[in-house]
């Protein structure tokens, strides 16, 4: 009797799981936007990095204390930022980028778009296609 109730208990396990999880996002390749020359000036991106390493970063007017208070706890989670949660980009804060960064194939204390976005700290902007608009009755397009 006791190998049929174990035999029940492992035939009955799989319904007690619940749903699968989904697949955690994947950590980006931040050495893929690296350009080797500066690119020019478009409105609403912005470049950093320094001689023949340039990529795409968060504008500075974006950055605000709110944003970059939620860096420093995205990154105190992963148990990079050791500092105060102050909303200052301080020394701590650009050692802790740098620490997400590299391992990622950016060797920079400056914030690449990409990692403040896999961060939650920036929107991703999304490709979405555009609605169909749809006709209202007794519209004289749809006749």
């Amino acid at each position: 009797m006791t190998r049929l109730t174990a035999l029940i208990s492992l035939l009955l396990l799989p319904a007690c799981q619940g749903p699968a999880m989904p697949e955690p996002p994947r950590l980006p390749d931040l050495a893929q936007g690296v350009r080797s020359e500066r690119p020019a000036a478009e409105p609403g991106q912005c470049w950093a990095g320094e001689e023949s390493r340039w990529f795409q970063a968060p504008c500075p007017d974006a950055m605000t204390p709110e944003r970059v208070a939620t860096l420093q706890r995205a990154l105190e989670v992963r148990g990079l930022h050791k500092g105060a949660i102050s909303g200052e980009m301080d020394k701590a804060t650009r050692a802790a980028i740098r620490r997400f960064q590299e391992p990622l194939g950016l060797d920079s204390d400056r914030l690449s778009i990409e990692a403040a976005r896999y961060l939650g700290v920036v929107p991703v902007e999304l490709d979405l296609p555009e609605p169909e608009e749809e006709e209202a009755p007794g519209d004289p397009a749809s006749a």
